[in-house]
């Protein structure tokens, strides 16, 4: 029995395919019980982890099988064209706002987690991890790896943020009383990229194409502005 064990967890690809595995029955799961907060990222690492203490094996070992995933989800950022592609239109109407809203929404993000990590004394390596974790996994983990970050603390964080903005992001917003559907999305996508952009679309179309559109915004304005923070508070 441990000589079969050995051949799989040896095996090149058994990390890959452990992740898409467990991705999509985190998919399943989440479909199945309509709750927000089993966000698919979020129950496959928390499968894996259980994997990886039954079996014994190191996540140095899963990581290294886990590259060429690395390598695509660099490059699936550039279907973030999408959604500002689609919604031009809506763009063109209200570029001020938009623009200055998600730029807005991003700056703040950015310096909020550097003034309290700062003030609470935080290791500089998980500062800068923390930096971009409010625009999606894609964008954030290129940012995070530039920066000298530890790129998988980010997307456990982007995931933490997403949960925490399609739970409670409706309800706050309802609570200062931000009932225009373009703003609601515009909020959600640019603190909760894709988790609170699948939650926006819960409200209309138009809330969920606008947070769709926010999150691709804020994805290009954290890549060029958290290295531009890091270099000046660093």
């Amino acid at each position: 029995m441990s000589q079969w064990n050995d051949l799989i967890f040896e095996s090149p690809v058994w990390g890959m395919l452990t992740t898409l595995c467990a991705y999509r029955i985190g998919v399943a799961m989440q479909r199945k019980t309509g709750i927000a907060a089993l966000q698919p990222i979020l129950t496959a690492a928390l499968m894996i982890a259980a994997l990886l203490v039954v079996t014994g094996r190191s996540y140095e070992e899963y990581a290294a099988q886990n590259q060429f995933l690395n390598y695509v989800l660099s490059l699936s950022a550039v279907v973030l064209a999408v959604p500002v592609y689609r919604n031009l239109d809506i763009l063109k109407t209200y570029a001020v706002p938009i623009l200055l809203g998600v730029g807005a929404g991003s700056a703040a993000t950015i310096l909020t987690v550097i003034a309290a990590g700062k003030l609470m004394g935080t290791d500089p390596q998980l500062l800068l991890s923390m930096v971009p974790k409010s625009c999606t996994t894609p964008i954030a983990y290129g940012v995070s790896e530039a920066l000298g970050g530890i790129p998988n603390f980010t997307v456990a964080l982007v995931v933490l943020t997403g949960i925490a903005g399609a739970v409670a992001g409706p309800a706050l917003l309802s609570l200062l009383g931000i009932r225009h559907p373009i703003a609601r999305g515009m909020a959600m996508g640019t603190i909760s990229h894709a988790i609170g952009t699948t939650r926006a679309f819960g409200e209309g179309e138009i809330a969920g194409s606008m947070s769709s559109l926010a999150m691709a915004l804020a994805g290009t304005f954290t890549a060029f502005a958290a290295p531009a923070a890091a270099a000046l508070f660093f």
